[in-house]
Parts: structure tokens; sequence; C-alpha cells
């Protein structure tokens, strides 16, 4: 009885931890809108990172960085409605995701800058 328990315990562990192994990611809108706009900088060498505006500007993905070392090196430019003022969930949602594509791009971006010949 012991070793039928562990056989079964057994498959079941097995079916845990491979059952979704043969789905593939498949990418989505954001992803291909993300990947388009790098590329699309890239193609005309625009290695600007995306800032947010408010009192004190930041660079998603590079806060421990200085901003002005940053503008320096590789350039900047406004995260469209990254201003200081929330006025609803929707805008909390938007700046959120707004953020989130900014660092996604910087971190690419940032990485095309530094090996730029």
């Amino acid at each position: 009885m012991a070793c039928k328990l562990a056989t079964v315990l057994a498959l079941i562990a097995i079916s845990i931890t491979t059952g979704c192994q043969g789905m593939s990611k498949q990418p989505s809108n954001a992803d291909s809108k993300l990947e388009q706009a790098v590329s699309q900088a890239l193609a005309v060498d625009d290695f600007r990172l995306y800032y947010t505006t408010g009192r004190r500007p930041v660079v998603p993905g590079f806060e421990q960085l200085a901003f002005k070392e940053l503008k320096a090196r590789c350039g900047v430019k406004a995260m469209p409605g990254t201003g200081d003022t929330l006025r609803s969930e929707a805008d909390k949602k938007a700046r959120s995701e707004a953020y989130h594509y900014a660092r996604a791009f910087n971190i690419k971006m940032y990485e095309a800058c530094l090996n730029r010949q």
C-alpha cells in the first residue's frame, strides 16, 4: 500500500512540475510595443531615457543614479502623463503602467547607450 501511495505522489509531483512546460509564452501587445519603440529609437541613434515629470524627475529603473549624469551620458525625454497630480484610481493605474513601461524601455536603452560606438 505504501508503495502505491508513493508512486501516486511521485506521479502527481511530476505532473505538477512539468504540466506547463509545453506552453509557450506569447508576446503581449505591451511587449511588442516596447520592442518596436526600442528598435525605432536605435534606428535613429536616439539613446534618450524616459523620466517622470514632477517636482523631482526620476528615471525609472535608475533611481539610484544621478539624473544629471544620466542626462549627460544618454540624454532624457519626458514620459507623457507622469506629473505629480493623481486624481483617481484610473490615474494611479495609468501612472503605474507608464512607470513599468519606461523602466523596461530604459533598461534596454541604457545598455545600448553604454555599448554605442
